[in-house]
C-alpha cells in the first residue's frame, strides 16, 4: 500500500519535479539492489591458523575426516541466524585434502559433487557436479548455473596438510552462483562427494585449538550416504566427533568441517520503501531551492 500511495502522490507533482524525484528514486533503488547483491561473509569457519602440523605436537588443530565406507562422505552443518525474511546464499567454500603435492585432483577422483539441504528436511540434494580429468585440478565451467572451482591453497605458515604418508595437497573448493534461499535460523547441512578410490577427505579443525573463532562449531561433523532409491540425493546417517587420528573419546581431535558461507539477509520491503520516500522528499526540496535561488540573487 505504501508504494501505491507514493505513486499517486507522484502524479500530483509538477512534471519536471516528478521526473527529478523518479530519477533519484531509480538511482537509489538501483544502488540498493547492487549493494544487496554483493555477498558478505555470513559464516566463517575457515582454515585454522594455529597447531597446524606434526611439528606442533599433539594435540594439533587440523585433521582430515573421511566417512570410511563406499558411497559415503563427510560433511557438516551451519546456521544462518535470525533474519525476518531469511537469507540468500550465493557462495559456499570448503576445503578438501588431496593426494601427494605433486599429483592432481583429477589423478585421484573422477568427479566432484556438492550436496546441501535443510537439516530438518529429508536429506541432501546434489546442487553442483563436475567431472575431473587426470593431470588437472580444474573443473569445467557450468554456464550460468552453480559453478565449481578447486584451488590449491596452503596454511598461513605456507605449509600443506601433513599426513602420516607425507605432505598432501590442500584445496579450497568454491561453489558459486548458488541462488539459495533459507528461512531465518535454518540449520543447513552440506558435504562434498569426491568419486574415487580414496574417498573424500574433508578438511576439519578443532575449534578451541584453531587459533581463530569458529562460529557454530560443535566438535562433531556429519556423515552422509548416497541414496540408492533417489538419484542425486544423500541421506544423513549420523555424527562423528573426530578424524582419522584418534578415537571418539572427547579428545584433542574433536573437529568440525571448515566452511565459509557468503550471501545477504533478504531486505525488508518497508526499509526500501521508506528510503525511497526520503529520496523523493530530498529531490523535491532541492527542486524548490533551485527555484528560489535566482530571486535571491536579483
Amino acid at each position: 500500500m505504501t508504494m501505491m500511495k507514493n505513486a499517486f502522490s507522484l502524479a500530483a507533482m509538477p512534471g519536471r519535479l516528478a521526473l527529478s524525484a523518479l530519477a533519484a528514486a531509480s538511482l537509489f533503488l538501483g544502488s540498493a539492489g547492487s549493494a544487496l547483491a554483493t555477498p558478505t561473509l555470513l559464516v566463517d569457519r575457515g582454515l585454522p591458523t594455529a597447531n597446524l602440523n606434526s611439528p606442533a605436537g599433539s594435540p594439533r588443530s587440523n585433521t582430515a575426516v573421511n566417512a570410511g565406507a563406499p558411497r559415503e562422505f563427510a560433511g557438516d552443518d551451519f546456521q544462518l541466524g535470525n533474519s525476518l525474511l531469511g537469507w540468500n546464499v550465493s557462495k559456499i567454500s570448503t576445503w578438501v585434502v588431496g593426494g601427494a603435492t605433486d599429483s592432481f585432483l583429477g589423478d585421484l577422483y573422477r568427479s566432484l559433487s556438492f550436496y546441501i539441504g535443510d537439516a530438518d528436511g529429508d536429506g541432501l540434494q546434489r546442487l553442483a557436479f563436475s567431472n575431473l580429468s587426470s593431470g588437472s585440478d580444474a573443473t569445467p565451467g557450468s554456464g550460468s548455473g552453480p559453478s565449481i572451482s578447486a584451488t590449491r591453497v596452503a596454511y598461513v605458515d605456507g605449509s600443506t596438510f601433513d599426513s602420516p604418508e607425507g605432505a598432501r595437497a590442500l584445496y579450497r573448493v568454491d561453489f558459486d552462483n548458488l541462488g539459495l534461499h533459507f528461512a531465518s535460523n535454518t540449520l543447513v547441512q552440506f558435504g562434498i562427494d569426491l568419486d574415487g578410490g580414496r574417498g573424500t577427505f574433508a578438511h576439519a579443525s578443532n575449534a578451541a585449538l584453531s587459533g581463530l573463532p569458529q562460529p557454530g562449531a560443535d566438535d562433531r561433523y556429519r556423515l552422509f550416504k548416497l541414496s540408492d532409491s533417489i538419484p542425486g540425493t544423500a541421506d544423513f546417517t549420523g555424527f562423528a566427533c573426530t578424524g582419522q587420528d584418534a578415537g571418539c573419546v572427547g579428545g584433542a581431535f574433536t573437529s568440525d568441517v571448515n566452511v565459509q558461507v557468503f550471501g545477504n539477509a533478504v531486505p525488508e520491503p518497508g526499509t526500501v520503501a521508506l528510503s525511497g520516500i526520503a529520496l523523493l522528499a530530498l529531490a523535491g526540496s532541492r527542486r524548490r531551492a533551485g527555484r528560489v535561488a535566482p530571486a535571491a540573487q536579483a
